[in-house]
């Protein structure tokens, strides 16, 4: 009876130690996008983008006639005011598409105190023709560089102020950017 005690504690503390696979949802990270959810957006460098979220972190994206896709990292802590997912882009882990291997990309929550800082963020990252935001503060970036590793750069993200998506921001073009559901 005493080993079967044991045993059990063991396996309870085990199991308690183990690692949640990095593409479990938390309930601590700030997303912008949930399964089935898809977003297109365009920008006056590179065209449009459709990116899609999948089961748990998994995104697709769809530029140029093609798809690919990855599972995303969950942040443990705040990154540049965010604490949603990412990935760093290790390495040419997809096949060659458009010049493009890998990708390095991100998505989460920003928060403001007000809307002049908000609009603060959106023009300093506004400036080189690879974003689109909308009224409701939906904000995408994205570019490829087709040099040397072939990078995708997508970045999504929702801007807050004071954890509220605002109503309206100057310069906004929501018909740049559709969001919709695949399933």
């Amino acid at each position: 009876m005493v080993k079967q005690y044991l045993l059990f504690i063991c396996i309870l503390f085990l199991v308690g130690c183990a690692a949640p696979p990095n593409n479990h949802l938390t309930t601590y990270n700030e997303l912008v996008m949930t399964e089935g959810m898809s977003i297109t957006a365009e920008n006056l460098l590179y065209g449009t983008i459709t990116i899609t979220a999948g089961k748990g972190f998994e995104r697709s994206y769809t530029w140029a006639g093609d798809t690919r896709s990855l599972v995303m990292w969950p942040r443990k802590e705040r990154w540049n005011g965010s604490l949603g997912i990412y990935y760093p882009g290790p390495g040419s882990h997809w096949k060659e598409h458009d010049g493009i291997t890998r990708a390095v990309v991100e998505e989460g929550q920003k928060n403001f105190s007000s809307l002049e800082a908000l609009m603060k963020y959106v023009k300093k990252y506004s400036n080189h023709g690879e974003t689109t935001y909308a009224d409701n503060g939906l904000f995408v970036s994205w570019g490829k560089n087709t040099g040397a590793g072939g990078t995708l750069q997508v970045d999504v993200w929702q801007l807050l102020i004071n954890g509220n998506p605002p109503n309206e921001i100057p310069g906004s073009q929501n018909d740049k950017i559709r969001v919709f559901r695949v399933n």
